[in-house]
């Protein structure tokens, strides 16, 4: 038997998928181990096969596909743990990464409340500080190199950057994205005289339009370089010491797969590689059943991720970001909050004014409930007050779970303040998450112009089962998909995945109509020519690979363009052109509202975009037949009261064991489904029923 492995690195648990060649799926989950991440991958590995009569190294010695997606990146960054980085860039232009996008830069990635002070807001501290910023005598000019730099100046930085400690080191030119010579030529001087240096070169990592955010990525690429390395090159040792000699492939933020090489040439990349994974996840389920619009809402321990599947599709990001810098890299389009099971419950000193998060108890110790020496209380304990977490199902019955402890701190911290019971404070809290939550993908949703009542939900994480069908009544979503691979679904969605790549050519100047036909084809020509070349060079033959071309279009004088494929082969006609330009206008009035377009006339090309796709050959999902009779008999374990926020009341409700579940069956709430890694709360009057992948399709409010 040949398997492939899938592990996805939370802030709170790692998690591990394995299909075998029948497509038959496994999964495994274990506390993430820190500083070393490798412990967790490993621990749920065992977990994955703990059923299975075969170790880890039979499991490693038979995978062809390992991947991996990794939190290294975003975690590097919020912790200010990376490399010494020091920056190279164009004399006279020292101050760009201080100055970023001059006040904008104070309130990006601040919540709303806190951009409503802006006397109070200031901007994040850069990544590197002002005297490791050094200016080089160079210029181009569009498409013109106006003056080269001087090898010994470049010398004399690199040494300066020595003294200091410095270990990786950003380039990052004006109107590189055009002209490269100069990035490239002092690449060559440092890789000469500093070898051991990483180095990151803006046109090589982010070949786009935009002085700060181009330097900005270049920047967080080195300062995440040295780091990422070594946790991919030990990563790939240890496989190998226990047997693995197949292929190791990372998952990126645009959506692909790329090679361990890739990853750590540009780890800015690895940024919320996991939850770009979890929305393919939510793609494939909803395909499955045939939903083309689907909301992902992933909420583990750390946080909460959302990202909108619209007519079988997903959208880029505008403005990447992370820990509030600016990066330009492709990137589908997550937005997440820090409210997670894991996160912390907290009154106001001087108001009592409840609050959940920013704060998690992460893994270690956890809730309280974990018994790992947590103090705080969490809206995993709060689910656990409301009744919904049973202790024999725990983790799969593996971890004890204390129930007494969560009770005597969130009464004493929690309730008591508020002068209200235990029940009432936790039901409180528990319609305070979702309302957060609800207001949260609004704002991604109903606010651009999306009408949710033509969606499906997707519930993924460990936590969501819990609230999933509370905020989806509030947003008006009639349907809640909690797919089988729930808690470990961003490892799941990179066994949908394929490897690809991205590649852009940037316009010296926005290309204004009538366009250049013979231009933008022949851009074409030479992207796809190589793109061929890149994946066969992998190992993809002319039958495993697939190109799709888009141009990035807007209106004369505005900031942001929208991606709008091509959709036909070989090159493009004027024909072909009118109906780019209907797509572009049908995504504008998407993402703008209706009536928001102009004229045609007024719409300018930025950029050629090509995304190479090699795919990978893996088997589908087996499907498991319907049940004989809808009524779960065999997996009712027994009654238990439980508290609901729809009925403002403890209601005598069902628990039922997932794992004796059978497709077809069906039961209305209350009740809880209770898994080895997650529990699915159905509240009164929806109705659930297992399909034939074994995913919980729950019906808000029933029939």
């Amino acid at each position: 038997m040949v398997y492939q492995i899938a592990t996805d690195i939370g802030g709170t648990c790692t998690d591990t998928v394995v299909m075998d060649e029948t497509g038959s799926v496994s999964i495994g989950k274990a506390l993430t181990t820190y500083p070393d991440f490798s412990g967790g991958i490993f621990d749920s590995l065992k977990d994955a096969i703990s059923d299975e009569d075969m170790t880890l190294v039979e499991l490693l010695q038979n995978t062809s596909f390992f991947f991996h997606a990794t939190t290294i990146g975003e975690n590097t960054i919020f912790e200010k743990d990376g490399a010494k980085t020091g920056l190279l860039t164009t004399e006279g232009f020292e101050e760009t990464l201080h100055q970023m996008r001059g006040g904008y830069g104070r309130w990006s990635g601040l919540s709303q409340d806190e951009v409503k002070h802006q006397v109070r807001t200031n901007k994040p501290e850069p990544l590197i500080p002002q005297d490791d910023i050094v200016g080089v005598g160079e210029r181009s000019y569009r498409s013109e190199v106006l003056k080269e730099p001087d090898e010994e100046s470049i010398v004399d930085a690199l040494d300066s950057f020595d003294e200091k400690g410095i270990d990786a080191v950003a380039c990052s030119f004006l109107w590189s994205f055009v002209t490269p010579d100069n990035e490239q030529n002092v690449t060559e001087i440092i890789e000469e005289h500093y070898p051991e240096m990483y180095v990151s070169a803006a046109h090589e990592v982010s070949p786009t339009l935009g002085e700060y955010e181009r330097t900005s990525t270049s920047v967080i690429n080195s300062y995440l370089g040295p780091s990422s390395k070594q946790y991919l090159e030990n990563l790939e040792d240890r496989l190998a010491e226990l047997g693995f000699d197949g292929t190791t492939l990372l998952m990126f933020s645009h959506g692909g797969l790329v090679t361990a090489q890739d990853a750590i040439d540009k780890p800015v990349g690895l940024i919320e590689s996991g939850p770009v994974a979890g929305v393919l996840g939510s793609k494939y389920v909803g395909g499955l059943i045939d939903e083309q619009n689907v909301l992902s809402t992933d909420m583990g321990g750390t946080t909460f991720k959302t990202g909108v599947i619209r007519d079988g599709r997903t959208e880029y990001a505008d403005e990447p970001m992370v820990g509030r810098y600016h990066y330009q890299f492709p990137k589908l389009d997550v937005h997440s909050i820090p409210v997670a099971g894991g996160s912390i419950v907290w009154l106001e000193d001087d108001t009592n004014i409840p609050h959940i998060g920013p704060q998690s108890a992460g893994s270690d110790p956890g809730p309280i409930c974990y018994g790992q020496g947590g103090e705080k209380p969490t809206l995993t304990d709060v689910c656990l007050l409301m009744g919904y977490l049973a202790p024999e199902f725990f983790l799969g019955g593996d971890q004890e779970l204390n129930t007494e402890k969560p009770r005597r701190i969130f009464e004493k911290e929690v309730a008591d303040p508020l002068g209200r019971s235990v029940p009432e404070a936790a039901m409180d809290v528990f319609k305070l998450a979702n309302s957060v939550i609800s207001d949260f993908l609004r704002e991604h949703t109903v606010e651009k112009g999306i009408d949710l009542r033509d969606f499906s939900l997707s519930a993924i994480g460990g936590a969501s089962g819990m609230f999933a069908t509370s905020y989806a009544r509030m947003l008006g979503i009639p349907t809640v998909i909690v797919p089988f691979t729930a808690s470990v679904h961003s490892a799941f969605g990179q066994l949908t995945s394929d490897v690809s790549h991205e590649d852009r050519t940037v316009l010296s100047e926005p290309m204004k109509q009538p366009f250049d036909l013979g231009m933008i084809n022949q851009t074409f020509d030479q992207m796809v020519d190589e793109m061929r070349d890149r994946l066969a060079s992998e190992g993809f033959d002319e039958g495993k690979v697939a190109l799709n071309r888009s141009l990035s279009l807007r209106y004369r004088n505005q900031v942001h363009d929208i991606t709008t494929p091509v959709n036909v082969d070989g090159s493009i006609t004027s024909t072909d052109l009118d109906d780019i330009f209907e797509r572009f206008e049908r995504r504008y009035q998407e993402r703008y509202g209706e009536g928001s377009t102009f004229e045609k006339e007024a719409i300018e090309l930025k950029e050629c975009r090509l995304r190479g796709t090699g795919k990978l050959s893996r088997p589908d999902l087996n499907p498991v037949p319907e049940a004989d009779t809808a009524v779960p008999e065999a997996a009712y374990v027994r009654s238990k009261p439980m508290y609901f926020t729809e009925a403002n009341k403890q209601l005598d409700s069902q628990i039922y064991d997932f794992e004796q579940m059978n497709p077809g069956n069906k039961l209305t709430g209350p009740a809880v489904i209770a898994t080895p890694v997650t529990t699915v709360v159905v509240n009164p009057g929806d109705e659930a029923r297992i399909d034939q992948y074994k995913n919980v399709v729950i019906s808000v409010g029933g029939d």
